[in-house]
């Protein structure tokens, strides 16, 4: 077989530049003093802001590889996302920085250690194999691991890294075991040459159907589908705010973009064949989400509980199996990047003086930070949903597309009740913030750069909701090619 480098670099330009900037970072953080607090620490986040925002503004020139590869595939779907992991990254940097006088030691490597996890998951938007898959997967796993229990001292934080690691071992069991199965059953390993033994055979052999739900099993513990769902709740209370927010995001992003290869890509000539099972679990995705919502007292597990919630949405999506379902995914992830990102920023300021996030923190939050408290507001109407916020939106697209498939109708509505129910818990986040009495009436300090990362989130969330033609566009485009 011969090796086109030249196309594999063209595949793989983000990823190579992205591995690049980590060298650039550990090299920074060796010469300047290892173990030092400040001035390494500081340079070396400060170095990894600007290479990120290099790297994102690089994926902007990235032009889709029309022949394909045995390596991977740069289509307008990968382009999509290795934007969407980029920018990911790079609000978990920002959101770093309130966060570091926290940590006794450890915050040179911090940033190369998201770096690398962001090149893993722009390896993932681009695979085209379950080889590669797997490789991509467990890069970004291990390397979350070590961040999960970055917080040295902290015993929730390492409690956190175990379970989170002894999940992700399960997982990745289940996923290699599946793949086993596949190639067993198809004599392939090449999503393709899968799909086109799904499309000759006149029926899926039982063993290749264990495999390929052993697959989605792996993939649905990275999602947070019910009853993989385990590890979020605690893994969120305990992995240090920025490391949570990465995990709600880009970690969420990551099953996302391999569900939608192997639903999509893998399982297209037999997928109506699966909309059942897809069913099934967002229908019990969405119930224990937000009913498990409802009794959080702590800011992060509640947002770990809305999360899976809103990864019932997604399976509700990726159940529809329609191009224009396809679509609202990608616009959904974009909408809860900015939510969600500028709740957990808010989460950090507000904590800062106790390592701990319960709700009490946000109690009378108005008296204390008017504009903390706009920030967190508009973050709990977007999640729930409401107009004109960019939640809205991406609700609205998903259940738009869904009730073009009969067979999703009981979901549907299930998933209506859900919105009402999700606004009940969401609005008792804001009535702490207006109508209760602080538990702390100490100044809260808000730096330049969190009030302009907050600015952003406050305004693109507004934005989406209002103007959301660029989006769904671009989110068209992504869509399409899995489609072709």
């Amino acid at each position: 077989m011969d090796i086109d480098t030249s196309q594999i670099l063209s595949i793989f330009s983000t990823e190579a530049w992205l591995a690049l900037l980590a060298l650039v970072l550990i090299a920074i953080d060796l010469i300047s003093g290892r173990g030092r607090l400040t001035g390494p620490a500081d340079a070396v986040r400060l170095t990894a802001l600007a290479g990120l925002a290099l790297v994102l503004v690089q994926t902007f020139s990235l032009e889709p590889v029309v022949e394909p590869s045995v390596f991977g595939t740069l289509d307008p779907f990968a382009i999509f996302f290795k934007r969407f992991f980029v920018a990911s990254a790079l609000f978990t940097m920002f959101l770093s920085g309130p966060y570091d006088a926290r940590l006794p030691a450890g915050r040179g490597e911090f940033p190369a250690m998201v770096v690398f996890i962001t090149m893993g998951m722009s390896m993932l938007a681009s695979v085209s194999d379950f080889v590669t898959l797997f490789v991509a997967l467990e890069l970004v796993t291990i390397t979350l691991f070590l961040l999960v229990a970055w917080r040295p001292g902290l015993p929730r934080s390492i409690e956190a890294g175990i379970k989170f690691v002894v999940v992700g071992a399960i997982a990745a069991s289940f996923l290699i075991y599946g793949t086993a199965f596949v190639y067993g059953g198809t004599g392939s390993l090449d999503f393709a040459g899968v799909s086109a033994a799904l499309a000759a055979a006149e029926s899926t052999p039982a063993g290749l159907k264990f495999g390929l739900l052993l697959v989605l099993v792996g993939l649905g513990f990275k999602l947070g589908a019910v009853p993989f769902h385990v590890w979020i709740p605690d893994v969120y209370q305990g992995a240090p705010t920025p490391v949570t927010a990465f995990l709600s995001v880009g970690s969420k992003a990551a099953g996302v973009v391999l569900l939608m290869r192997v639903v999509y890509t893998v399982l297209g000539p037999v997928a109506a064949e699966w909309v059942t099972v897809l069913a099934g679990l967002a229908a019990l995705t969405l119930l224990m989400g937000n009913l498990g919502a409802i009794t959080q007292t702590d800011l992060k597990r509640f947002l770990g509980y809305s999360g899976i919630a809103h990864a019932g949405f997604l399976l509700l999506a990726l159940a529809t199996g329609s191009e224009a379902s396809a679509s609202a995914m990608l616009f959904y992830m974009v909408a809860y990047l900015f939510t969600n990102m500028t709740a957990f920023l808010v989460i950090i300021i507000v904590s800062r003086t106790a390592d701990n996030a319960h709700m009490d923190r946000v109690n009378g939050l108005a008296e204390r930070s008017p504009f903390l408290a706009l920030a967190l507001t508009v973050s709990m109407l977007s999640l729930a949903g409401v107009p004109p916020f960019s939640g809205f939106v991406a609700k609205f697209m998903v259940l738009r597309a869904a009730m073009a498939n009969a067979t999703l109708l009981p979901v549907v509505i299930l998933s209506l009740v859900m919105i009402v129910v999700s606004l009940y818990y969401y609005l008792c986040v804001v009535k702490r913030m207006y109508f209760r009495e602080p538990v702390d009436t100490s100044v809260l300090e808000v730096s330049a750069t969190s009030k302009l990362v907050l600015y952003v989130g406050i305004l693109v969330t507004f934005a989406i909701g209002i103007y959301m033609g660029p989006l769904v566009a671009a989110s068209d485009v992504g869509a399409a090619a899995l489609f072709r």
